[in-house]
């Protein structure tokens, strides 16, 4: 060690070009590995960050999806729904309709009249998350808040919905010919299908997903569910999450591909410059030799003294990363590769400098 010390600091030309050398091939491969990790992390925030919506639609643009409790259940239940949006549509009384929500948004008529919709006290728009047996009615029904509307279904006349009037949209104009529209809470609805021994039937499933990495899972998950044709179809809002993962990707995956060669590239650049810097040093090895020194005690000093140009040039290299990037590029399992693909590349160079015939190094000329 202290030999290689000696010639470390005695040789300075060969130091300084060895250190800048394995600095430069340092910090290229330390911001080259560091920008995959960079593209990884923006992978990963576009995964959590850009929003996919899905839903389901029925056979054409005109007819509603038809969605028993059992599917409902499975679509639900099959990890990838992060919240979602219900209706379900029954006809009472003569020509009006009940529609039942769990959330203002699942209707899109009943969206826009949100904010003039006139609630009776103590009622918002979260009343459709609860179970409480009220309506929204529009005003062209005649009724007032906190009146009753008794509602017989027409599937089964002696099924009845009676819901207090807690809310009223739209204006007393707006009386149309295919009857009136009134909302309910969809818990509402299940309670009292269930206490009549009846199904709910959705005609509305809007979802936002979760684990969108695994999106391609969930939909071969509702393959298996039928939703491909048929009554029903899905479909999924995932052409932003796609494009800009699919470039993501493809940028990781060339950058991953190029990363082993640069680190064969590491090791032909240690075993050429240690070869070239020991070959004009070929007189004084055959002088250690000629001393008595063994072959493995030459390699020993000179592979050493290669070793410590690779750890101060893999130092220098490291700052230098760290000032380029301003981050946090620095990665001790980089470094450790990076030393590991050079120190071979010298040790080739010098393990072919210690097998050269003893007199031919000594009557070698410079």
């Amino acid at each position: 060690m202290r030999t290689a010390w000696r010639n470390f600091t005695r040789n300075r030309r060969a130091t300084v070009a060895a250190v800048l050398a394995a600095a430069a091939l340092t910090a290229f491969l330390l911001i080259f590995s560091h920008n995959i990790r960079v593209s990884e992390a923006e992978l990963d925030n576009a995964y959590d960050t850009i929003p996919v919506s899905a839903y389901v639609a029925g056979s054409s643009a005109t007819q509603p999806p038809r969605i028993g409790e059992a599917l409902y259940a499975d679509i639900l239940g099959c990890g990838f729904v992060a919240s979602s949006r219900a209706a379900a549509q029954y006809g009472v009384r003569a020509e009006d309709i009940l529609r039942a929500l769990d959330h203002i948004d699942a209707d899109a008529p009943l969206r826009e009249y949100a904010s003039s919709i006139e609630w009776l006290q103590g009622y918002g728009e979260d009343v459709f998350t609860g179970n409480e047996a009220v309506c929204v009615a529009p005003r062209s029904a005649g009724l007032a808040l906190g009146d009753t509307l008794e509602a017989p279904f027409r599937i089964r006349r002696s099924v009845a919905a009676k819901l207090v009037v807690a809310g009223l949209y739209g204006s007393e104009l707006d009386a149309g010919m295919n009857g009136a529209t009134f909302y309910c809470p969809l818990g509402t609805l299940r309670a009292l299908f269930a206490e009549n021994g009846l199904r709910v039937e959705y005609c509305a499933l809007e979802m936002e997903l979760a684990n969108t990495r695994e999106l391609n899972d969930f939909k071969a998950r509702m393959k298996e569910l039928k939703l491909d044709g048929g009554f029903n179809r899905l479909v999924v809002n995932d052409a932003l999450l796609i494009g800009v993962t699919t470039q993501l990707q493809r940028h990781i995956r060339l950058l991953k591909a190029l990363l082993p060669l640069l680190f064969a590239l590491v090791a032909a650049i240690g075993f050429g410059l240690s070869f070239l810097l020991l070959r004009g040093r070929r007189r004084e090895a055959a002088v250690m030799r000629s001393l008595g020194e063994s072959r493995g005690r030459v390699f020993c000093v000179l592979l050493m003294e290669t070793a410590l140009q690779a750890v101060f040039g893999t130092a220098l290299g490291a700052l230098a990363a760290l000032l380029v990037t301003g981050t946090r590029a620095v990665n001790p399992a980089t470094l450790a590769l990076v030393f590991a693909c050079y120190l071979p590349g010298g040790a080739a160079a010098v393990f072919r400098l210690t097998r050269v015939n003893v007199l031919g190094l000594m009557t070698a000329k410079e």
